[in-house]
């Protein structure tokens, strides 16, 4: 038996990851159901003061590449964190959020506000394949571990930031993890959401970080 202590050891990860900062985008502007502006909504004023608080935040991080979904909220949000590097965004529509079916133009929303028994049912699941037409939990599990898996293969060793959504973001940790709900975890508005991805395996450093807003761990998050 040895007779010299041994520290506590670390977090296994491969000797060469990418650090994937998957990014929320800021809130969105309200949209009246059915209106064309209703399927890429911009920012809201507020969701722009979200990203500019953000790309404070990270300011000093050094980022190799910055990757958005094309839709227009991700886009405006990407940049801000572009802004004050030599750094293009990089749009894939392989990135976009869940197509949601009879639920697009703003649907969705309603439901969610009117506390429809469908959406609720489907909130309490956490399983896209509930909403009628839509895209489904198995296709877009496969479409965005697809996506950023290819942006994780090619920046190993460097730091990577990637603008998406919040059904994104989930559907990429249910893929990894393996959990049965595509939707279960919060992603606030550009909250960062850590995760290193090596050859052999993924490891979740943190979900949710939105301490540039309000610190999640002492305040309850607002409905």
């Amino acid at each position: 038996m040895a007779s010299q202590a041994v520290p506590q050891t670390g977090p296994f990860v491969d000797d060469e990851v990418c650090e994937l900062l998957l990014i929320r985008h800021g809130r969105s502007a309200d949209v009246v159901p059915g209106s064309d502006e209703s399927l890429d909504p911009p920012l809201h004023d507020l969701g722009h003061g979200q990203a500019q608080a953000l790309a404070r935040r990270l300011g000093d991080k050094v980022i190799a590449a910055i990757y958005a979904s094309d839709l227009l909220r991700a886009v405006q949000t990407a940049g801000y964190l572009a802004v004050s590097r030599d750094v293009e965004v990089q749009q894939r529509q392989d990135l976009r959020e869940v197509w949601l079916g009879e639920w697009e133009r703003g649907e969705f929303r309603r439901r969610a506000q009117a506390r429809d028994p469908e959406w609720l049912a489907f909130a309490r699941a956490g399983r896209w394949d509930l909403v009628p037409g839509s895209e489904g939990d198995d296709a877009l599990r496969t479409r965005v571990a697809r996506a950023i898996g290819e942006i994780a293969a090619q920046h190993l060793g460097e730091t990577v930031a990637v603008v998406v959504h919040g059904g994104v973001i989930n559907a990429f940790l249910a893929a990894s993890f393996e959990t049965t709900p595509s939707w279960f975890g919060l992603t606030e508005n550009t909250s960062v959401t850590v995760v290193l991805a090596g050859s052999t395996r993924r490891i979740l450093v943190t979900l949710n970080d939105c301490t540039h807003l309000y610190d999640p761990v002492v305040e309850r998050p607002a409905p």
